[in-house]
């Protein structure tokens, strides 16, 4: 898994790089999503695994322990905040049609991309850093990596609905106008009397349109069957510890992390562009 993580993701942001054509605001977001999921390749699975494979035994210290949990909770929060912003760009595409190079520029995006940030680092940080000083003590024992709000329901509760329910519902119905967008725009362009040139372009249009929409739809998919499980054990053991037992908890923590994993190839199959750079690069550019 680290290695599809890192191996997928960094192509995509070579890909980028390289290629001036791929550098538009769309692909920005998607590059965001892509230094987000290489990072929990870099930081998040390793130093994880050395936890699981020792038992659970933390051997960095808890000052590195606090950086660890801050930088993991974040970027998975953040994760999910892209493809709420990449599932909203895609609705704007479809509607506003013409309009959105003008409107929709990098400025935009940058300002995008800063909140979900912000978001992001403003919704754990700050328990996970000061948890045990509001408090005066701490829950976690000696030499293990847990976040001191891990039993406390209500904050689990509030927090789960914020990180993962609310933007999948929020993705889920975004997509879904797009999916309702393009079939309207589909069936106005069928209708019209255009020139057969005019008719051939705009269908043409509305496939690559109706193969994003598809493509945002597996993401969501993707999205429910690697986090859902973990969220819902998450919100269970905070207020029973032993209805989940560990090894099956640490199970839908990895596959919550398999989605950093997969993300790369789904924008490879859906963009032509990148998948010709990966390819590219795969064969060092030798012809």
């Amino acid at each position: 898994m680290i290695i599809l993580a890192v191996g997928g993701n960094s192509l995509i942001i070579i890909s980028y790089i390289h290629d001036k054509q791929l550098q538009t605001v769309h692909n920005m977001y998607l590059l965001n999503l892509a230094v987000t999921d290489l990072l929990l390749g870099l930081i998040s699975m390793p130093f994880y695994t050395v936890y699981t494979v020792t038992e659970w035994h933390w051997p960095f210290g808890q000052g590195f322990c606090k950086f660890f949990l801050f930088v993991d909770f974040a970027l998975c929060l953040e994760s999910v905040l892209l493809i709420i912003v990449i599932s909203l760009d895609r609705l704007i595409l479809v509607t506003k049609g013409a309009a959105y190079m003008s409107e929709e520029t990098f400025k935009v995006g940058y300002i995008k991309v800063g909140l979900s940030w912000m978001t992001a680092l403003s919704l754990y940080g700050p328990a996970i850093i000061g948890w045990d000083y509001w408090f005066g003590e701490s829950t976690v024992e000696h030499e293990d990596c847990d976040v001191e709000f891990a039993h406390n329901f209500k904050f689990t509760l509030v927090t789960s609905l914020i990180e993962f329910f609310v933007p999948f519902l929020s993705i889920s119905v975004l997509n879904t106008l797009i999916y309702i967008k393009i079939r309207k725009r589909a069936q106005v362009f069928t209708k019209k009397p255009n020139s057969l040139d005019i008719q051939a372009t705009t269908a043409s249009s509305s496939m690559k349109d109706l193969k994003a929409a598809k493509a945002l739809a597996l993401l969501v998919l993707a999205l429910a069957v690697c986090w859902a499980p973990y969220t819902i054990s998450t919100i269970i053991i905070a207020f029973c510890d032993s209805c989940i037992t560990r090894d099956v908890y640490e199970f839908l923590n990895w596959l919550l992390w398999f989605k950093s994993c997969i993300n790369p190839f789904l924008y490879a199959l859906n963009s032509a562009r990148f998948t010709h750079n990966i390819k590219k690069l795969l064969k060092c550019n030798r012809r």
